[in-house]
């Protein structure tokens, strides 16, 4: 596949997780009466008493081009650890489980220096036990927060339990004896405290924490007028509106969208919709044009499931937003 018929795929799957976004988040906005097209730049266009061209967009916390940004953190943390099980594997290693969380404070410059890092790491740790490794064990490593190691699984004993003489419960017959079936099964192990080497080939994983703040004002700025700059070669409509949406699943968006008292400038999207599925948080805003002398007012309108949370500007200012 060459690099047009790439970037065409890549759109083709952003188009399709775009409208994948919209038909949730018509189920709980209120659009306006109309018929509905998909298609490029804006993503979706509204055919009613006027044609809105609604244009959408992922808010991540941090630009993706930068070195530092969760995005790019992300690829560096997977290509690292996988390289580093390959490395060490291919130097007569042993089959054992490796999880890394890493330090976002000390961010990965260089993740083929950091594999070998991590691979001699694995070579210094192979024969401990099961459990957390001391992190002064690794302090030459700053870009890592904690290290786990699973070196050798539990020995089940295949002695029946006395409880469960024919065996594994059905667990379609009712969970509660399955469950209990395994913890006992597992309680015996502990105590026996019989181990073995892994059966099938272990994977080395992230396993990566996360800490999230409020929704940056600067940064949603930012998106606004990087999306305005590429209004030019938005369909022809008749007023234009923005909808960004932080998925939670994403950890480079996680973040929490509530706004109180911001200002936002725009002479070109009718409204900005923040919004949040899954939880259907949603905040509307109605910018105003750039005035000549004192700055714009926006009103912004809060909604979420299950309640209704309303907030307004100061009275006298502008129109509700709706």
């Amino acid at each position: 596949m060459n690099s047009s018929d790439r970037r065409a795929d890549a759109r083709e799957k952003q188009q399709t997780i775009e409208r994948r976004y919209f038909e949730m988040f018509r189920k709980v906005y209120p659009l306006p009466s109309g018929t509905v097209t998909h298609g490029d730049k804006p993503g979706v266009i509204l055919n009613g008493a006027k044609r809105i061209g609604i244009e959408i967009r992922n808010f991540y916390v941090t630009e993706g081009t930068l070195p530092n940004s969760e995005q790019v953190q992300r690829r560096f943390r997977e290509a690292a650890v996988a390289k580093a099980q390959r490395v060490y594997q291919c130097s007569a290693g042993k089959n054992i489980r490796l999880a890394f969380g890493f330090d976002k404070r000390n961010p990965i410059q260089n993740a083929n220096r950091l594999a070998k890092q991590l691979a001699a790491l694995a070579r210094r740790v192979e024969g401990a036990d099961n459990g957390p490794i001391s992190r002064s064990i690794f302090q030459d490593i700053p870009q890592l927060e904690f290290v786990h190691l699973n070196a050798r699984e539990l020995q089940y004993s295949a002695e029946p339990d006395p409880k469960y003489p024919d065996g594994r419960p059905d667990p379609e017959k009712g969970c509660r004896e399955f469950a209990e079936y395994w913890s006992g099964r597992e309680a015996r192990a502990l105590r026996e405290g019989i181990y073995k080497p892994f059966q099938s080939p272990e994977k080395w994983t992230v396993c990566q924490g996360h800490d999230f703040g409020p929704m940056s004002i600067s940064r949603l700025v930012e998106i606004v007028k990087e999306k305005q700059a590429k209004a030019r070669s938005y369909a022809a409509c008749d007023a234009y509106w923005l909808l960004i949406v932080v998925d939670f699943i994403d950890s480079a968006q996680e973040q929490e969208i509530r706004v109180d008292g911001i200002t936002i400038e725009s002479e070109t999207f009718e409204k900005i919709i923040i919004y949040k599925p899954y939880f259907e948080h949603i905040v509307d805003i109605t910018p105003i044009p750039p005035p000549a002398d004192d700055g714009p007012v926006i009103e912004v309108e809060t909604f979420a499931r299950g309640s209704s949370i309303r907030e307004l500007p100061p009275k006298g200012v502008g129109e509700s937003g709706d």
